[in-house]
């Protein structure tokens, strides 16, 4: 399995604790490859960093969801479909809100016009005491089935 991208994003919720102090989550989003694991016809046009959703970071929600797609010969997100949400539909919902915001560039110029199916597992982490226990969490819950 070929990791396509580490995500670290650090959430911050105002709330009512201890000393009026803000509790400070921290989150990460990791989104791996499955098919194909190589040989990419396609990468992502733009490498902003997806953020965490703030309404799964509310409610605490961690987990993964698979997507298949396909990128379309003008580099389109298209055809998207949710195969495994765990543990809740919410996870499928926002992975496939972001990868619909997607758009792709050819490898190559050879591949422009080459439509691509790819398949990508989206890992929501949450926890620990800094960001790098977040990743940590993340970077093992990828070698957990999700479905």
């Amino acid at each position: 399995m070929k990791v396509l991208t580490l995500i670290p994003i650090v959430l911050t919720i105002a709330s009512a604790s201890v000393a009026g102090k803000t509790n400070t989550i921290y989150a990460d989003v990791q989104v791996t490859n499955l098919a194909p694991t190589n040989g990419f016809i396609w990468e992502r046009a733009n490498k902003n960093i997806p953020k965490y959703p703030v309404e799964l970071a509310r409610s605490g929600t961690i987990g993964c969801a698979v997507l298949s797609f396909n990128i379309s010969g003008s580099g389109k997100t298209e055809n998207i479909e949710v195969i495994n949400s765990l543990p809740k539909k919410s996870l499928g919902k926002q992975s496939l809100k972001m990868l619909k915001k997607w758009e792709w560039v050819p490898t190559s110029t050879v591949a422009n016009s080459v439509p691509e199916k790819r398949t990508l597992r989206f890992d929501f982490c949450m926890g620990g005491e800094s960001i790098e226990q977040a990743q940590n969490a993340c970077e093992q819950q990828t070698k957990l089935a999700c479905g």
